[in-house]
């Protein structure tokens, strides 16, 4: 068959199951089994796809129609302008992710922080992405899952970031802990999403992403009461912690912090107006 045919058979197929992107979906899984570029597609749609390709075309429409996250097909997102290998097993990076990480670099650089520390840092596009611009960073990825330990060393490999990166199992910050680890910032996006709202949330989210890095407890804010409270105890004098919460969370969690003897506490808003980040520096 040719592009032009199969492009139409996809579009068709992912519409029909009411996939909003089912365009854009369907020319970047012909792109990935043909190794082509989106722009080769449109320019080539005469061009003869063999009858493996077709085959193996026709399995990824099939999983994507099954409300599949794109990106766990592809196996890689965007990030920062840097390209992750993710899997099943970890959380898709958001957009919305990159205003935490766009603080943290401008903390460092302001403060000349060294010693990162990123908690639950599932592929590790946190802590990665300010080691790559940071250069004089060293920053320590955690994360309690299997999964994301390996897929954060292999995106750690993969930007070429073992000189200033690693990886370690640590439930939150257990480990620095016993080994009496001290750093000037800790990052996380942590677990945030309240108990009962996981079977309300969209359907690839639902059924495909972890739920081991979604549910936040009863209310939501388990793991920042966790982090804050340990944090206290590995961060250096007039350290700095940097969150991203829920739409809701900026007071909680602000007020969290002020309790834990933090100040000089900022909400930062994405670009849709909604909290997104909360900071805070510890007083003594």
């Amino acid at each position: 068959m040719k592009i032009q045919q199969l492009l139409k058979e996809g579009y068709s197929a992912l519409k029909e199951v009411n996939i909003e992107t089912y365009m854009l979906d369907t020319k970047l899984l012909l792109s990935k089994v043909l190794n082509k570029d989106v722009l080769f597609l449109l320019t080539n749609r005469d061009y003869e796809v063999n009858k493996i390709e077709e085959e193996k075309f026709s399995a990824l429409i099939a999983e994507r129609k099954t409300k599949k996250p794109i990106k766990y097909i592809l196996g890689e997102c965007e990030f920062m302008g840097l390209s992750f290998f993710i899997k099943e097993g970890v959380l898709i990076p958001r957009p919305d992710t990159e205003i935490l990480v766009e603080e943290a670099i401008k903390e460092v650089k302001n403060k000349g922080y060294k010693k990162i520390a990123d908690v639950c840092t599932g592929s590790g596009a946190i802590g990665a992405s300010v080691a790559a611009f940071i250069n004089n960073s060293h920053v320590k990825c955690y994360d309690i899952s299997e999964v994301a330990l390996e897929v954060a060393e292999k995106n750690i490999n993969k930007l070429k970031l073992s000189d200033r990166a690693e990886v370690i199992k640590s439930d939150l910050l257990q480990e620095p802990l016993n080994n009496e680890e001290r750093f000037d910032m800790i990052l996380s996006n942590p677990p945030y999403i309240k108990e009962d709202v996981i079977e309300s949330l969209m359907e690839d989210v639902r059924n495909f992403e972890p739920h081991l890095a979604l549910n936040g407890g009863i209310d939501g804010l388990s793991f920042y009461r966790r982090i804050i409270k340990q944090s206290k105890k590995v961060l250096n004098s007039r350290g700095m912690i940097i969150f991203e919460i829920g739409y809701d969370q900026g007071e909680k969690v602000s007020l969290l912090l002020k309790e834990a003897d933090y100040g000089h506490i900022e909400i930062i808003k994405d670009l849709a107006g909604n909290d997104r980040v909360v900071k805070g520096t510890l007083k003594y």
